[in-house]
């Protein structure tokens, strides 16, 4: 997992051209203003879904994993908590599913918490569970960017 801001993502193109296209499109202000939905920028190899919605109790929460893309999650307004923790461990709730590329896990207590702000991004390799959306302390109305990077 990476956490930064958008003023520094440059520093993370190295991590690979897919991995710095992605970052640049969240620079983009007709991607950050652009509606709720899914947007195509390298067919299946790179999308992303913009979503708006309240966070929740971190208590009520699943964690998540993917097997073929990684996420970067960027928030553009508002503020959450996201938890996260090594795999090993994780009791599996729903199996992985190929066509969602998902697999959910029981909250676990004992993860840490990562509290994204707006112009915060993390950035999630497959396999490593994440739970976000979560409520800090209250609900709050959180709009976010989630690139999709395939890496296998």
């Amino acid at each position: 997992m990476i956490f930064g801001q958008l003023d520094n993502a440059l520093l993370y193109s190295g991590l690979g051209e897919r991995i710095a296209i992605g970052l640049a499109l969240l620079t983009e202000d007709n991607v950050r203003n652009a509606a709720p939905g899914k947007y195509e920028a390298r067919g299946d190899d790179i999308f992303y879904i913009i979503d708006e919605y309240e966070t929740k109790p971190v208590e009520d929460g699943r964690l998540e994993i993917h097997r073929k893309y990684l996420d970067i999650q960027y928030i553009v307004s508002g503020e959450e908590c996201i938890g996260t923790t090594p795999l090993a461990g994780l009791t599996e709730e729903t199996p992985y599913d190929g066509q969602t590329d998902l697999a959910f896990y029981r909250y676990e207590p004992t993860m840490s918490k990562l509290v994204l702000k707006q112009g915060s991004f993390a950035i999630f390799w497959p396999n490593e569970a994440h739970m976000p959306g979560r409520s800090i302390d209250v609900p709050e109305t959180v709009k976010k960017i989630v690139i999709k990077i395939r890496m296998e």
